[in-house]
């Protein structure tokens, strides 16, 4: 399975996404932040990034560019519950689910980015 990084700075919601594809076999790395998510993301180059648009420091949006100009390859999830949802792929998400989302929704959305 794959390498997947999970950026959010709520500590459940990243445990949750982590159970999640962790039980479909996937290694997960998690960060809190933008800023750690993108370190993250070039020291262990992951297939997928899930990152929280909503986070204190570096919102969702610099966190994709970030790992858009870092020459991340990975695929990029963007989650939110809120309007800045509408935005994240304009800037570099492949992909985006709404929260509150079913763990079949966040494993159909990880298969068809990375298979």
């Amino acid at each position: 399975m794959a390498l997947i990084l999970v950026i959010d700075d709520h500590d459940l919601v990243r445990m949750t996404v982590k159970r999640i594809l962790e039980s479909a076999g996937h290694e997960v790395l998690e960060a809190a932040g933008g800023d750690a998510g993108i370190a993250l993301c070039q020291a262990r180059n992951p297939a997928l990034v899930v990152t929280d648009m909503v986070m204190p420091g570096k919102p969702g949006t610099e966190t994709i560019m970030g790992l858009r100009n870092a020459d991340a390859v990975a695929k990029i999830i963007a989650m939110s519950g809120g309007p800045e949802l509408d935005r994240a792929t304009e800037f570099g998400a492949d992909a985006v689910l709404e929260k509150p989302f079913r763990a079949e929704a966040l494993l159909a959305t990880v298969a068809k980015l990375i298979g």
